[in-house]
């Protein structure tokens, strides 16, 4: 830290000191509230000094502590990692932070595993001044934790039990870690029987809890927003006892949910959302319900927690000049008369940079905005310091679920100036495609350059993912800077599909993790020049292409018209099956004995003639049951002359049926006949 921010931080608790000093003579007749107030947050992901950060958090908690007995501070996870500096100190420069602004427990997120289970479980637990709890996290096979799986504390006549529950999908993330090689488990997450593991484990933590005493139960967790069972409210919904759950990795910030138990239970579920933009504040008061809210905006910072973090920010940001890893060619976002090469074709950096994103995301396709680039990287040495120059933004990197038709109109919005520059040109990884310079643009942008829609041909063209040609109906996984797939830069048609990993890294920590592990420190051969993921079709080069087009046009046709024909016979087919699917069957039945031989006649009508249709007669002497098929037929009736027993009542139901395309289909049952024996 500077000194000149030392000595004016001393004036400034000087200062303080002096304005308390007319009030200290009325501390005495200061009455605390007993309402116990619990400050939360979630997904810091390394940001402790962004937004309002942990400082703020401390000032907040101050203020709450100056007129209340109880106040706790929580995390809900996913803070130790995110960042440069986060991920150089391997968490301990967030742990630290927190320690700082007075957090009294955590709960383990995907971030802090990050690092493996031996550093979280020793390093990070070792630095951290608050508790680490998680419930559902152990050794394989065995009831050993590594966390307490719940902290009770006492507020005057309350208790109050907190419960830590980890996200089960991180045993996804990090498979090395937690699987051995020939997939026996290390660890567990009770991630196991579609979340009935993860409901039992909780649901023993709250009995437990509540054996010792507990008034109410507040979860603290990090469980994705997801409909497999593994979410915050379907383990409320699954559980009893639940007061409260503060959630974190659920992609959105919400106040208070109201989500009822197994029990009848009403739990609030609440989340402040990512990197301390809010904080979020649970209020119990004894014998009322508790409240939720969040703090949307908040201007106040704790000076010594400030000082504190702007200190470790200079320890660790010491180490950001080391080398970690070499470049063999120089990687590229502007020529050497600093033409912005980036913005109007593929350059190598712009290959590096995107596969990394995809890499870390595991995402079918990755784009990268040519202005997520902003220089250079030289050859030789790499340091952390050249990749956060090169890649400043420090935003996060998510992935969507694009449609094969948005993900074709990224494309040309990205090609739609080409080759002229485009500030906003799309660098890809897991997709290649080619742009015909000889056609016109037809994209139409709003006056703020925001994409409406492609009114013509399209410029872009052979676009490959994954060495398969595009399929416009399906969906595929992009993986991009949360500005790109929020609409930011103009590419609306990316917010149409939904983001199903939020906050995965950040650009620049991507491309360091990219480098580090899976290049292993050495941007190579493979990285010396673009890799022809986008090509250009000039006009020396069209003949040639419309010449193969023609040469190949009547094969295609020949395949349009096999593929027609056989979705013609397709579609007879189902307009059949639905024929027989809406089939009305109405039956009816009438009794005989004639020369001492008892007869039952079955006939019946339907709503329509199907052609090839054949019917199925079944009797039962019970109305509901038993039922035994008892002869098949292409006509519309059945004379039963067999097992007619004098006083029973029978009863006979009828359904259609056809063989199609190697399935048999059938109608809905006839309503049910029925007829006495009497005589």
């Amino acid at each position: 830290m500077k000194k000149r921010n030392k000595v004016v931080s001393i004036i400034i608790a000087v200062c303080l000191i002096v304005t308390m000093v007319p009030f200290m003579a009325y501390a005495g007749e200061t009455v605390l509230s007993d309402e116990i107030v619990v400050l939360y947050s979630s997904d810091i992901n390394g940001g402790v000094a962004e937004n309002i950060g942990v400082a703020g958090m401390a000032a907040y908690a101050n203020e709450m502590k100056a007129s209340h007995k109880y106040v706790e501070v929580v995390d809900a996870g996913n803070a130790a990692g995110g960042t440069v500096l986060a991920s150089i100190s391997r968490g301990e420069y967030v742990v630290e932070a927190m320690n700082a602004a007075g957090y009294t427990m955590a709960v383990p997120g995907s971030k802090e595993f990050s690092y493996g289970v031996s550093a979280l479980a020793s390093d990070l637990n070792t630095a951290a001044d608050f508790n680490y709890i998680s419930c559902n996290f152990g050794v394989a096979g065995t009831e050993s934790q590594f966390f307490r799986p719940y902290i009770v504390k006492t507020y005057g006549d309350v208790k109050i039990a907190y419960i830590g529950i980890s996200d089960p999908d991180i045993i996804n993330h990090y498979q090395s870690e937690f699987v051995l090689s020939d997939g026996t488990p290390l660890y567990t997450f009770a991630e196991g029987n579609n979340g009935k593991e993860l409901y039992a484990q909780v649901q023993a933590a709250i009995d437990a809890a509540k054996k010792e005493g507990a008034d109410y139960i507040i979860a603290v967790g990090n469980l994705r927003n997801t409909t497999d069972g593994f979410s915050a409210k379907s383990v409320i919904q699954n559980t009893s006892g639940i007061n409260a759950f503060i959630n974190s990795n659920s992609g959105k910030a919400s106040g208070g949910e109201q989500v009822r138990g197994k029990d009848g239970t009403v739990a609030m579920l609440t989340s402040p959302g990512a990197g301390i933009n809010n904080i979020g504040i649970l209020k119990i008061e004894a014998g009322k319900s508790l409240t939720t809210q969040l703090l949307t905006s908040y201007k106040l910072r704790d000076v010594k927690t400030a000082d504190t973090v702007e200190d470790l920010t200079d320890e660790y940001s010491s180490a950001l000049k080391e080398v970690f890893a070499t470049a063999s060619s120089k990687l590229e976002a502007a020529s050497t008369s600093g033409t912005r090469t980036i913005e109007s074709g593929e350059t190598n950096f712009g290959d590096l940079a995107a596969d990394a994103y995809r890499a870390v995301t595991g995402a079918d396709v990755a784009l990268v905005d040519a202005s997520e680039i902003t220089t250079n990287i030289s050859v030789g040495g790499i340091s952390y310091n050249d990749v956060i120059r090169a890649i400043p933004a420090n935003d996060g990197i998510s992935v969507a679920q694009i449609s094969g038709f948005d993900l074709m109109d990224a494309l040309e919005m990205s090609a739609r100036l080409y080759p002229a520059k485009n500030k906003n040109f799309l660098q890809v990884s897991g997709i290649t495609f080619d742009i015909q310079e000889t056609v016109l643009t037809s994209v139409t942008t709003d006056g703020l350059g925001n994409f409406v829609s492609v009114n013509d041909d399209y410029r872009v063209t052979n676009v490959m993912v994954g060495g398969k040609p595009l399929d416009l109906m399906g969906t595929y996984t992009v993986a991009g800077s949360n500005s790109l797939l929020n609409g930011e830069t103009g590419y609306t048609m990316l917010t149409n599909g939904p983001l199903t990993k939020l906050n995965v890294s950040t650009d620049n920590l991507a491309l360091i993790t990219y480098i580090s592990y899976d290049l292993k420190g050495s941007v190579g051969g493979a990285y010396s020049k673009p890799q022809l993921r986008i090509d250009s079709i000039k006009l020396a080069r069209q003949s040639e292409i419309n010449a193969l087009i023609e040469a190949k046009a009547e094969e295609k046709v020949k395949e349009y018209k096999e593929e027609l024909e056989e979705l013609k016979r397709e579609l007879e087919i189902q307009e059949e099956v639905i024929a027989l699917k809406t089939l009305e069957i109405d039956a009816s039945s009438k009794f005989t004995k004639t020369s001492g031989k008892r007869k039952v006649r079955v006939t019946w009508t339907v709503s329509q003639e199907i052609d090839g249709v054949k019917y199925q007669i079944y009797k039962s002497s019970k109305k509901s049951s038993g039922y035994k098929k008892m002869f098949t037929t292409s006509g519309k009736s059945y004379t039963n002359t067999a097992g007619l027993t004098k006083g029973n009542t029978y009863y006979y139901k009828v359904r259609a049926y056809k063989y199609l395309n190697g399935k048999y289909y059938y109608s809905d049952w006839s309503d049910k006949t029925y007829k006495k024996i009497t005589k």
